[in-house]
């Protein structure tokens, strides 16, 4: 059985905070215009991750017959936003980096209600003799809240009204917040590998699965409904990448510790497959420059102020 501390159960949190309180500092409300410029794409990977992300980690549940506690892991993986990691893979695959910004904000902001809805209604869905979790959607929206929402307006109220300030802490504060993700992760995962090596198999498939299925929906669906190939690209990123940091947090705060699992091993994985599909997509650009967002200033600098968390 895997085991969280209290150690793990403040630094996920306070954790998740900085990173959000982070993307606030590099946001303002002109960057939401992107939403009222092309809504129906912002709108698709935005409620991607809380329809058709859940809706393949369903299939994937049935079809593997994974035990309750691990199904809710993976339904948890599957209603979670995007996240930074999502705007990093996409601006090596030369995708529309601005939209992509756009569905990882929007989606972060109205995850507070739809991941705790997601999760309750699974367990309702699952609710048979031997599954005694018990979920509450009061509480987990409030903790979404207070760790989503409240650090990202905080980040921009920042940005507003001490604009030079903000812009001189925002990188080196962006990158304390990469070392502490990666510390956190690297320490839970260690306390925990005798564990997580026997459980590995069953739920390395889920996650590979649910992974896949990610990207082949989130570029299928946007090309069906001829949205250019660009950003049919770029939703496909951001349905394929999840803020596994928020998946843990709350399966460490609310569940059994095993339903922490796929969202570990998604955390590792995703970077496989999303560095693997950067580095394809980054060599078959289309014939023709799609028109849109693409972003036109200088990369490097949009991709440490900007892209990453």
């Amino acid at each position: 059985m895997l085991q969280f501390g209290a150690v793990e159960k403040v630094l996920l949190p306070v954790m998740l905070a900085i990173i959000m309180l982070g993307m606030g500092l590099g946001l303002t409300f002109k960057d939401f215009r992107r939403i009222l410029e092309t809504p129906f794409q912002v709108m698709l990977g935005s409620f991607g991750h809380f329809v058709i992300m859940p809706l393949a980690a369903c299939c994937v549940v049935f079809l593997l017959k994974l035990p309750f506690e691990l199904a809710l892991g993976v339904m948890l993986v599957g209603s979670c936003p995007s996240g930074a990691t999502s705007n990093l893979i996409n601006y090596l695959a030369k995708g529309d980096v601005a939209l992509a910004i756009t569905i990882t904000t929007l989606s972060t902001l109205i995850c507070p209600l739809f991941t705790p809805l997601i999760l309750s209604l699974f367990s309702a869905l699952m609710n048979v003799p031997g599954n005694e979790i018990s979920i509450s959607f009061v509480e987990m929206l409030k903790m979404v809240l207070v760790i989503i929402a409240v650090p990202i307006s905080l980040g921009m109220t920042l940005r507003h009204f001490f604009y030079k300030f903000s812009q001189a802490i925002e990188k080196p504060y962006k990158i304390f917040s990469i070392l502490f993700l990666v510390f956190v992760i690297v320490f839970v995962l260690h306390k925990n590998r005798s564990e997580i090596w026997s459980m590995i198999g069953l739920v390395g498939i889920a996650v590979v699965l649910h992974n896949i299925l990610g990207f082949a929906l989130g570029y299928i669906i946007p090309k069906f409904l001829r949205i250019p190939e660009i950003q049919s690209r770029t939703i496909a990123i951001e349905m394929a990448i999840q803020n596994t940091t928020l998946g843990m947090t709350i399966a460490v705060q609310f569940f059994p510790p095993s339903v922490a699992l796929p969202s570990a091993v998604f955390s590792i994985w995703m970077y496989i497959t999303g560095l693997f599909m950067a580095y394809v997509w980054s060599r078959l650009r289309p014939a023709q420059q799609q028109s849109g967002w693409i972003v036109k200033s200088n990369p490097a600098k949009d991709l440490v102020s900007d892209v990453l968390p």
